[in-house]
Formats: structure tokens, sequence, C-alpha cells
């Protein structure tokens, strides 16, 4: 027997401006249940979708043993998890943090997005590779090796 769950939500003035309908032949205690089960499967759809095409490319990776592919996957769902609790965290350092991965990505996001899910991930990707060079080089060495690419891209000019 098929079951009609309904959303809908509304503006300050009352006016619906949207509405989600679900229609499933699951059972669940409530309706309330059921939504919070699709909701924990849209999670883990989101998931797959970093893992896949959004973000670490699963299906092109060309790891030769199992426990090769589950310590790519262990770091990967790590990064994955980080991205999500920079997401939802309402503290403003870590929206600061949230605006910095956003822009290290480099993606531009549309009208009143301020972030997404692939965008951050690409950030956070960037912003580790920044703090791994600030951890190995002296602000003198970073500095050095500035002027060095000026140089170089200078003459190629």
């Amino acid at each position: 027997m098929a079951r009609l769950v309904v959303s809908r939500l509304f503006n300050e003035q009352g006016d619906m401006i949207a509405q989600w309908l679900l229609l499933t032949t699951l059972t669940a205690p409530t309706a309330d249940t059921l939504v919070l089960w699709y909701y924990w499967r849209w999670q883990i759809e989101s998931f797959f979708k970093l893992l896949k095409s959004a973000g670490h490319q699963l299906e092109a990776w060309q790891q030769e043993s199992a426990l090769a592919v589950a310590k790519r996957l262990l770091v990967t769902s790590m990064a994955c998890v980080t991205v999500w609790a920079i997401a939802v965290s309402p503290q403003p350092e870590v929206q600061q943090l949230r605006q910095l991965l956003i822009r290290l990505s480099g993606r531009q996001m549309r009208s009143k997005v301020t972030f997404t899910y692939p965008a951050l991930l690409a950030g956070l990707e960037t912003f580790l590779a920044l703090v791994q060079l600030l951890d190995s080089y002296s602000p003198a060495e970073i500095q050095t090796l500035s002027q060095t690419l000026r140089s170089v891209m200078h003459k190629n000019v």
C-alpha cells in the first residue's frame, strides 16, 4: 500500500513557496520517521556523490589491493565528514573558514548560495596543501620561492 508524505514550506506572509511529495511503499511508525529515514538516505547519496563525481573521483582510482582501496576510502571519508562539519557549524570562526575554502576552491556560487559541498571539498584540499607548505618552509623561504616564480614568469612573458 502506497503512502504519501507531504511537506510544505511557507514564507512570512503565509504563502506556500514549496511543496515536497514523497510517495513510498515503506511503512514506518509515523510520517515524521519515514521522512527522517529518507533524509538520512539523501545524506548517504550526497556522500557517494562527493566520492564519485563531485570530488574524489572514486571510479577512477587505480589501487591494486583491497587494503589500498580501504586506506584511500578512509582518508576520503574523513575529508567528507570534515566538510560536513564545516558546512553545518554555526560558529563565526568556522563560517570564516567556510568563506576561505570557497575562495580557495575557485568556484563560482550561484545567487544566494553561499557554498556547495564539492566547493568546500576542493577548497579544503587546497587549504591543507597550504598548511603543509607553511609547516615545511619558513616565511623567508616562501618569499624567496615567490620571487623566483615571479622572475621565471617575467622572463617567459
